[in-house]
C-alpha cells in the first residue's frame, strides 16, 4: 500500500483533503414508493399494473443487474406545498407545480407512497441499496392487500388496485424455494432475490472447485477479520460447505499452522463461490457494511490493522487470547432492535466459537480457562 496514503489514514479526516470520497455505485434511481410494490407484482406475473409496465421497466432491469443499485425513494409530496388559496381560490400568488391538477387528484397513489415509507421506517428522499429496500419491504409488507386493497369502509373515492387480491406480490414475498431448483438458474429466486439476480448453483460449483484448488496450492492466505471468527464457528463441519470456503481454509491452516495469513478488510478467499458475492465489485450484497464494521471491530480487539500478516497458528492464538465470545464481536451489542442493515449473527447465540477456543482449533493448544 502507498506509504503516503497509509500515513494519512492515521490522521483522522485529514486524508479527505487529499483524496476525494467516491461512490462505487451509479447515481440513485428515483422511485415512487408504491412502484416498489408494483414491480414485485410484475415479477409475480402481473401484466397490467395500474402505472403501466413501462413505468417500472427501468427499476426492474437495473435492480436485476445490480442488487446494490441505490434507490432514492420519492413520494409525490410537491403537490402539498402550494398555499391553499393558490390551490382552491386560484389567487395566483405562486405558480402551481407541473401537472398539478392530475397529480393532486392522485390521492390514492399518494397515500400508498407514504404508507410504504412508513412500513419501511424511512422518510422521503431516503437513498438505500435495492437489496435492503426489498429485504425490508418483504419483512414488513408480506401482503399488499391492506395497502392497495379496498378502503374500510369501501368508497368509490378510494378505489382498490384490481390486482390487490391476485397474489402476484405474495408469490414473491412468501419466500418459497422450488422443490427441484435448476442448477443453471439463480440459486436464490424468492423474496428479495425474486427482484435481483443471484449466482447459479452451477457457477457456484465451478468457482468452488477453482477456489479449493487455489487454497490447497497457494503459499499465502487472505482472510477478512470477520471470517477468522466464522471459520471457528464452522469448526464442527467436516465436509465443505456449498456456499463458502470456510472448511477448506481451516483444513489448510490446521495442516500448515505456519502459513502466513493476511487479514483483509472486505471480501476474501472465503467468499469466491458465495451466491451473494459480486466478484466484479468484490462485495457481499447481503451484509457489506455490517461485515466491514465487524472486520474493523475485530482488528481493534486484536490490536492489528487491515493488511496485518501473521502465521495462522500465531494469529489464532491471538484471537483466543483477546476474544472470549463471538457475542463480543458479531452482535449489535445491547440494542434489542437493530436496524436491518446491522443484524446480529445467527451464530452469536450458539457455542461453536467457544468450543473451538476451548479445543484450540488451528493452534493445537486447548485452553483451560
Amino acid at each position: 500500500m502507498d506509504e503516503k496514503r497509509r500515513d494519512n489514514s492515521q490522521s483522522g479526516c485529514d486524508w479527505g483533503r487529499e483524496f476525494d470520497l467516491q461512490s462505487t455505485q451509479p447515481e440513485p434511481l428515483l422511485v415512487r414508493p408504491h412502484h416498489l410494490l408494483c414491480a414485485v407484482c410484475v415479477r409475480g406475473g402481473c401484466e397490467t399494473p395500474p402505472c403501466g409496465k413501462q413505468a417500472l421497466q427501468e427499476l426492474l432491469d437495473r435492480v436485476w443487474e445490480n442488487p446494490y443499485m441505490p434507490l432514492r425513494i420519492v413520494p409525490d409530496l410537491e403537490v402539498t406545498h402550494p398555499h391553499y388559496r393558490d390551490v382552491f381560490e386560484q389567487r395566483g400568488a405562486a405558480p402551481l407545480p407541473d401537472r398539478f391538477e392530475q397529480r393532486f387528484a392522485d390521492h390514492v397513489a399518494r397515500r400508498r407512497d407514504l404508507e410504504v415509507c412508513r412500513r419501511l421506517h424511512i422518510a422521503q428522499e431516503a437513498v438505500i441499496p435495492a437489496m435492503w429496500v426489498y429485504r425490508m419491504l418483504f419483512n414488513r409488507v408480506p401482503t399488499v392487500a391492506d395497502i392497495c386493497g379496498e378502503a374500510d369502509p369501501p368508497s368509490d373515492k378510494w378505489p382498490s388496485c384490481p390486482h390487490a387480491q391476485a397474489g402476484f406480490y405474495e408469490k414473491i414475498a412468501a419466500g418459497e424455494e422450488p422443490e427441484a431448483p435448476d442448477p443453471d438458474q439463480p440459486e436464490k429466486s424468492t423474496r428479495e432475490w425474486g427482484m435481483m439476480r443471484a449466482r447459479s448453483r452451477s457457477e457456484m460449483d465451478r468457482v468452488k472447485a477453482e477456489a479449493a484448488r487455489s487454497i490447497a496450492e497457494v503459499d499465502h492466505l487472505y482472510i477478512r477479520a470477520q471470517h477468522l471468527m466464522c471459520i471457528l464457528c464452522a469448526h464442527h463441519y467436516e465436509e465443505p460447505i456449498v456456499a463458502d470456503m470456510l472448511v477448506e481454509l481451516r483444513y489448510r491452516m490446521e495442516q500448515e499452522p505456519d502459513i502466513p495469513v493476511t487479514i483483509t478488510e472486505g471480501c476474501c478467499m472465503v467468499c469466491d463461490n458465495c451466491a451473494v458475492y459480486d466478484p466484479a465489485q468484490n462485495i457481499c450484497y447481503s451484509f457489506q457494511i455490517e461485515n466491514q464494521l465487524r472486520d474493523l471491530g475485530i482488528l481493534r480487539r486484536l490490536g492489528l490493522v487491515p493488511g496485518a500478516t501473521l502465521p495462522a497458528g500465531e494469529l489464532y492464538q491471538l484471537v483466543y487470547d483477546r476474544i472470549e465470545s463471538v457475542a463480543d464481536t458479531c452482535t449489535s451489542g445491547d440494542d434489542p432492535n437493530p436496524a436491518p442493515f446491522w443484524p446480529n449473527c445467527s451464530s452469536a447465540q450458539k457455542p461453536h466459537y467457544e468450543q473451538a477456543r476451548q479445543k484450540g482449533v488451528i493452534t493445537g493448544n486447548p485452553r483451560q480457562d
